[in-house]
């Protein structure tokens, strides 16, 4: 078997047909007689050929996939939400098209390679290149920022209430008798980052208190230990991400120190199962999937027009840590 995938061309002269009936056979569209389709199904069944739905789409300007950029294979949390992406992407009739990248910034240069594998839009969890305004406007296809505030007025954006959110981990910490605070996080460019500090920050600051950063890029044991043994030791840790908010627990454990609240973001644990409860900010993600891919595919179909620039509403989710 030498593996050459069998073209349109060959199945036109297997079935003695042009290639222009072979493709009315498999688009659809346009008239073919009982006999001469049977004919072109039976040669194109003895020859194996696979039509190639993609190619065809595009040639027709309706490839029906949707591009997903993502920046962590090892977030949980991505995996979760591409995984309800790619089921309600699926009921909805498109494709998804996953696209990992090196980067916590989509830039110009990502966004049309996404574009030159067929995407009609694109979904980023990323921060967004302000180089990027130029291609939105010149290319007109749909990029929607999935948890992240875009800064520029021609992207459209969907986040989680980040400030709200860093408001109800202040409250809690607070009324959970808490006097020291800690602010455990990482990529302090992102628009997340910073609203969620800023929410914490504010109520804090209403209460007379102020918190500590610290930055986990590295992971959080190594740093929050050298905090701790500098002589700090906050009464409650406010964490970017579950992620971070299990490994500063992790720490927190090795150290042999108990009685810090620590309160994560994302909520992680209503969608998979894990071995601490972690109390945490989040929302129902499916549904948050849900409401983002029926904006973006209005965008795609014509039924929507205008900016898209949303913040949804957060709950704290109260598990066993804070």
């Amino acid at each position: 078997m030498s593996g050459k995938r069998i073209t349109i061309r060959e199945v036109a002269a297997a079935a003695s047909v042009t290639a222009q009936t072979v493709s009315r056979v498999y688009g659809g569209k346009g008239y073919v007689s009982a006999e001469t389709r049977k004919r072109v199904l039976e040669a194109a069944k003895e020859l194996n050929y696979i039509p190639n739905h993609t190619a065809a789409a595009l040639r027709k300007g309706d490839s029906k996939i949707i591009a997903v950029v993502f920046d962590s294979l090892c977030n949980i949390y991505f995996s979760i939400m591409v995984d309800y992406i790619h089921r309600e992407v699926q009921k909805r009739g498109y494709t998804l098209q996953t696209i990992f990248v090196d980067s916590h910034i989509i830039t110009e240069n990502i966004y049309r390679h996404a574009l030159s594998l067929g995407a009609s839009a694109v979904i980023s969890f990323l921060e967004t290149d302000p180089a990027l305004d130029k291609a939105i406007t010149t290319f007109n296809s749909p990029l929607i920022i999935f948890g992240r505030r875009a800064l520029s007025d021609h992207i459209d954006y969907i986040t989680t209430d980040d400030v709200q959110g860093g408001r109800l981990v202040a409250s809690r910490l607070i009324e959970g008798g808490c006097k020291t605070f800690l602010y455990a996080s990482e990529a302090f460019d992102m628009t997340c980052v910073k609203d969620r500090f800023s929410g914490f920050e504010e109520v804090l600051s209403k209460h007379g208190f102020s918190s500590d950063i610290i930055d986990c890029s590295g992971g959080a044991e190594k740093t929050l230990t050298e905090y701790i043994q500098s002589g700090k030791l906050p009464d409650g840790i406010f964490c970017l991400s579950d992620m971070i908010g299990y490994g500063v627990l992790k720490t927190l454990k090795k150290l042999n120190i108990s009685g810090v609240k620590v309160i994560g973001y994302d909520d992680i644990q209503s969608d998979i199962t894990l071995p601490v409860n972690l109390t945490s900010v989040g929302l129902n993600k499916y549904e948050y999937v849900v409401y983002v891919l029926s904006k973006i595919i209005d965008k795609i179909e014509g039924r929507l027009t205008g900016r898209i620039a949303e913040k949804v509403p957060v709950t704290l989710y109260v598990g066993e840590t804070g």
